[in-house]
């Protein structure tokens, strides 16, 4: 602080005072640049997600390992609510998915489900 106070003639109050609104800036800053990043606008690319080592292409922001995932993340699947959630939570409880399609297994949980929540499951050994 030394080397600024010798171009500009600050109080030590007017630099604790800069030091604040830097410091103010940096963080606003930060979080302007996350909060564009996580949130999806008119202009937002779909990321590709490759599931296997087929030539199937999948779009999708994100993957789940239904294994471990927490509630309130598996909602973020697209039809998957609350009590859905919570029903995958159980079924895992007692018994783990070996496969992408175990889901299926899930009370609540059809072929139509499947195939739009399938982009974003993957099972981690």
């Amino acid at each position: 602080m030394a080397s600024v106070n010798r171009h500009f003639e600050f109080t030590s109050r007017q630099l604790k005072f800069l030091v604040v609104l830097a410091t103010c800036a940096t963080i606003m800053g930060g979080y302007l640049l996350v909060k564009s990043y996580a949130y999806r606008t008119e202009r937002s690319v779909d990321y590709p997600v490759f599931l296997s080592d087929e030539d199937r292409k999948f779009t999708g922001v994100f993957q789940l390992d239904p294994n471990h995932a927490p509630a309130d993340s598996l909602e973020l699947m697209p039809g998957i609510g609350r009590v859905l959630a919570d029903r995958i939570v159980a079924y895992r409880q007692h018994s783990r998915f070996k496969t992408e399609i175990d889901i299926t297994n899930v009370n609540g949980i059809g072929p139509k489900k499947f195939e739009q929540i399938r982009p974003y499951l993957r099972i981690r050994p």
